[in-house]
C-alpha cells in the first residue's frame, strides 16, 4: 500500500451512508429469517451474511453520525 492509498470504509455522502443503511439491514434481517425459518444445511454462509450486514450498518451510522467521519 503506497503512502497517498488509502481504504475508504465510511461512505462520502450520507445518500450512500442511507443506502448502506438499507442494504445492511435487509441482510441481516434475512440472514436471521433464514437461520431461524429453515433448515440451511449451511449455516455458516448465513452467519458471514448477518456479520457483514451488521458490519454495513454500523458504518453507515457513523457516517450519519458523525460527517467528518465520511470518506475516511
Amino acid at each position: 500500500m503506497s503512502a497517498g492509498t488509502r481504504w475508504h470504509v465510511i461512505p462520502r455522502t450520507a445518500g450512500l451512508c442511507v443506502l448502506w443503511l438499507l442494504i445492511g439491514l435487509a441482510l441481516a434481517v434475512q440472514a436471521v429469517l433464514v437461520l431461524t425459518t429453515s433448515s440451511v444445511n449451511q449455516p455458516a454462509l448465513e452467519v458471514v451474511v448477518a456479520v457483514l450486514g451488521v458490519i454495513l450498518v454500523g458504518c453507515s451510522i457513523a457516517g450519519l453520525v458523525s460527517p467528518r467521519l465520511r470518506g475516511r
